[in-house]
């Protein structure tokens, strides 16, 4: 385990362990999809007129490439999604979110089910906050106290997961 410890920036916090969140095929298909559409709409507002299309004025121009770079910016930040166990706690970062739990702050770790109408991302499911990828088994932490009550992650295999956080807590 020692072999995958690195130090980063933050007081010299060294990383026990990293990952990206995992994402689903389904779930990429339907951001490929959704960025072909968009990407349709984009060719077809600047260069309709070549095709016999009724071009779009200037401002219905502007406002589809707001959206489009607010879509990037929201994507970027989503598959950008990482989870760290440090020697001082565990890290849940989707940027420009970052959710830190000390280890003395844990109540109690274990294994949950993410249903399909949770969604994807960072998710807001009453006092839980959860980072959500995939739709799977994932990783609670329920905390002493705190607005958040519990943290949700969706790891690539939270039973090792809890396992290395259990053997960092001894």
């Amino acid at each position: 385990m020692a072999s995958k410890e690195k130090i980063i920036g933050i007081k010299d916090k060294k990383i026990i362990y990293e990952e990206k969140a995992p994402f689903s095929r389904i779930l990429r298909l339907l951001i490929a999809v959704i960025f072909l559409i968009l990407a349709i709409f984009i060719f077809i507002s600047f260069f309709g007129e070549f095709f016999g299309l009724k071009n779009e004025p200037f401002e219905g121009q502007l406002i589809i490439l707001f959206v489009v770079i607010v879509l990037n910016v929201a994507f970027l930040g989503f598959f950008k999604m990482k989870f760290r166990i440090t020697d001082t706690g565990i890290e849940a970062t989707m940027p420009p979110f970052n959710y830190r739990i000390r280890f003395s702050e844990i109540k109690e770790i274990r294994t949950t089910n993410i249903p399909w109408y949770v969604g994807w991302g960072l998710r807001l499911w009453g006092r839980k906050l959860a980072f959500v990828s995939m739709h799977k088994k994932a990783v609670m932490i329920e905390k002493e106290k705190g607005f958040f009550k519990a943290l949700v992650l969706t790891t690539r295999d939270p039973d090792e997961f809890i396992k290395i956080v259990m053997g960092k807590m001894n």
